[in-house]
């Protein structure tokens, strides 16, 4: 059956507006950010968070992205910092993962659906790991107490898993109820920006915990004793 026979025919150029204005924004915050001086890996969160919010990216860009290093001390800033973080190493896992798999075939249980998302589960937990390692590195070299890496990967692991709830259910919806675009269409692009949103919303409190810590790598800290760490 032809997916896009399903779908309404105001939504493809919605899609193209939404999509457009997305990839404006995050050449917009690409130059801002290639333009600071000192600048961090994590300063990149903030056009990558474009590829999905869209134009709405630049509101908590300039409320807590202008700083060197994204990390101001303003009232929500490590919340919003963390969820995107987490939200921009899913973004990159979908840009390699929907080719790769589709690309290349995979299936589990006949299904794609199922190898995306575990590819996606993956990668997208050994980027935010790695961005959040080097972060833990940073406090170590400064003195300040930081987690084991055994406790860190499994905090991104949880972090990562809370956002799939919320992308992989909505692909399993547009999956189940025929409304998935062909990949090569840019509703699919759309809906999964929509996915990402949602993706961020079923991680909020798993991230607010984590925040509530001012940082990632100090939240986890506190779960050593739980992990034996």
């Amino acid at each position: 059956m032809d997916m896009t026979m399903m779908t309404p025919a105001w939504l493809t150029p919605l899609a193209w507006i939404y999509v457009l204005a997305s990839a404006l924004t995050a050449v917009f915050l690409t130059y801002l950010v290639a333009a600071r001086q000192p600048r961090s890996a994590l300063d990149w969160v903030w056009p990558l968070s474009a590829l999905f919010l869209g134009p709405a990216a630049l509101a908590p860009y300039a409320r807590w992205g202008r700083a060197p290093g994204s990390t101001p001390r303003s009232a929500g800033a490590p919340f919003a910092v963390a969820l995107l973080s987490g939200a921009a190493a899913s973004t990159i896992a979908h840009l390699i993962g929907v080719p790769v798999v589709f690309g290349a075939g995979w299936t589990i249980a006949g299904q794609a659906l199922w190898a995306v998302a575990l590819f996606i589960l993956i990668l997208a937990t050994a980027l935010l790991f790695l961005a959040e390692y080097v972060t833990s590195a940073g406090h170590r070299s400064s003195g300040l107490a930081s987690p084991s890496a055994g406790t860190l990967l499994l905090a991104t692991f949880v972090t990562v898993l809370a956002f799939d709830v919320g992308m992989v259910g909505w692909m399993l919806y547009l999956h189940t109820s025929q409304l998935m675009a062909p990949i090569s269409d840019v509703v699919f692009v759309f809906q999964m920006q929509v996915g990402m949103i949602l993706g961020m919303l079923t991680a909020s409190p798993v991230v607010a915990w984590f925040a509530s810590r001012r940082t990632l790598a100090a939240a986890v800290h506190q779960m050593a004793p739980i992990t034996g760490r």
